[in-house]
């Protein structure tokens, strides 16, 4: 029996053994402090990349990092954003966020809270002068924490290079916005006119207007500054009132003289433009506006839109919240372009305040609602209808500003999410800035003192594109110039500041 008990007890011995060499030890491995495991590794230049080091491990590494973050927003924002601040605490449990919600501009927000040293740690959703922040010394640069984040790859580069002022980024990008045409598909359907197509052109655009004017309805209600974007939309090169980022200047003379004329072209087609029936320059008479399309609340400037006598608009799609409470069929287009794919759009931004305490945390937390895959798939689930609140969710969609596959398919599954909208997602990257006043040093003086006087002259017919565009590009140009060469002086003396507090 004794001899039986050891050789059960050595044969039990050597198969513990042979598992133990097998990897089925229940002993603790000691961790590996590389992040490598023993998994099947592909190698990549001279650095071997697991393919168990997931994008999920990382996440993980970012969900340990603590603090407390102040964030500033305005206050009818908040709401819209709040689940998804909820979502953002609890996966970053070592983050205390703490909520201003204010009132009055951002600009006058941080003047205020900046003269009593009450900053907060990050602005969200904000569509103010980033160039006027910087120059403020509000603004934190975030070099240090992109670099090496794989996620930053999918933001286009386009929009990153807005945001970059004196070499340095001070800035995400919190939503996208387009300038689109909006179409009334019940009548382009009585007036059996064809569909457009997603890239058709300006002159595309233009016979489609003409061919839907009657006497009983119009192209437009309004075409007043579509040639600042036709502008952009005709080269590839150029954005709004063809502005040149590389020199700073405004190349009117090219793509600007072509859209202005253009809209002229169908400003002139008798009827095509229903604001020109109201004869603003005729003592202010709506007759003939009121003889074509009826009796009614002529103070709205959209009238004849609203009552479905009207082909198409430009409209943006931050209208969408007023706009589905038309009364017909409708649909946002894409803009018309020269150039396929090159569309004038509106980036809104996030930022964190040079002032912050923890600026790894107040990082987390703009990434979170800019380029995360989490916070954007979060904020995305609000948009399906089984979740949708109809008075939060007013605006039925938003355009995420990154093209990571993972928010790329959940964004184009979204049940109000058509086929214009999900063109104009997929050509971020191709298209333009429309919204100069944010990133760029005082455009509104520029255009308020150049572009828009002597522009109008043209929009009305007064003087000729041709003439007008030289000695304007001229001086609009230099005004330019000017204001970005006083604003990069003042940048470097704030980018010296900060650096010596940032030692």
């Amino acid at each position: 029996m004794r001899k039986k008990f050891l050789l059960v007890f050595l044969a039990i011995a050597m198969i513990l053994s042979i598992m133990t060499g097998c990897g089925g030890s229940n002993d603790v491995v000691p961790e590996d402090n590389s992040g490598q495991s023993e998994s099947t590794t592909k190698d990549s230049g001279d650095t071997k990349v697991s393919e168990d080091d997931n994008k999920e491990d990382k996440n993980d590494a970012r969900y340990e990092i603590g603090g407390t973050v102040k964030l500033a927003i305005e206050d009818g924002k908040f709401p819209i954003i709040e689940p998804v601040v909820e979502k953002f605490k609890e996966l970053y449990k070592n983050i205390n966020v703490e909520v201003d919600r204010y009132t009055v501009g951002t600009a006058e927000y941080l003047t205020a809270n900046a003269s009593t040293g009450t900053m907060p740690d990050v602005v969200l959703d904000d569509a103010g002068q980033l160039t006027y922040y910087a120059s403020q010394g509000w603004l934190y640069p975030l070099d240090e924490f992109i670099a090496g984040d794989p996620d930053i790859q999918y933001v286009p580069e386009n929009i990153l290079k807005n945001y970059t002022f004196g070499g340095r980024l001070y800035a995400l990008p919190y939503r996208a916005h387009f300038e689109t045409i909006f179409l009334n598909l019940d009548l382009l359907d009585q007036l059996n006119l064809d569909h457009p197509e997603l890239d058709w052109t300006p002159e595309d655009y233009a016979e489609l207007l003409k061919a839907a004017t009657t006497n009983e309805y119009s192209g437009t209600e309004i075409l007043w500054g579509m040639d600042e974007s036709f502008a952009g939309s005709m080269s590839k090169n150029y954005g709004k009132y063809a502005y040149d980022f590389d020199t700073q200047t405004y190349m009117l003379t090219d793509t600007w003289v072509k859209g202005v004329n253009l809209m002229r072209e169908m400003r002139e087609y008798p009827g095509l433009e229903a604001w020109t029936l109201r004869n603003s320059g005729v003592n202010g008479d709506t007759n003939d506006y009121i003889k074509k399309f009826g009796e009614g609340n002529t103070d709205d400037l959209h009238m004849a839109f609203k009552m479905g006598k009207i082909l198409s608009d430009p409209r943006g799609t931050w209208d969408v919240a007023w706009l589905r409470d038309l009364k017909f069929e409708w649909e946002l287009w894409p803009f018309p372009q020269g150039e396929q794919g090159h569309l004038p759009m509106h980036i809104d931004h996030n930022f964190m305040i040079s002032s912050c305490k923890d600026p790894q945390a107040a990082f987390e937390f703009i990434r979170f609602f800019s380029y995360s895959p989490e916070g954007n798939i979060a904020r995305l689930d609000q948009y399906e209808d089984e979740n949708r609140d109809d008075e939060i969710t007013k605006d039925l969609f938003y355009i995420p500003v990154t093209n990571h596959p993972d928010v790329s398919e959940k964004f184009k599954a979204l049940p109000n999410v058509t086929e214009g909208i999900a063109y104009m997602y997929d050509n971020i990257k191709n298209s333009f800035r429309s919204d100069l006043s944010k990133i760029i040093p005082n455009y509104d003086q520029v255009n308020n003192e150049y572009l828009s006087p002597r522009g109008n002259e043209v929009r009305d017919g007064i003087a000729d594109a041709a003439s007008v565009a030289a000695e304007l590009q001229d001086v609009a140009s230099k005004a330019q110039q000017a204001y970005w060469k006083e604003f990069e002086d003042i940048l470097k003396k704030v980018q010296e500041e900060f650096d010596s507090k940032h030692k």
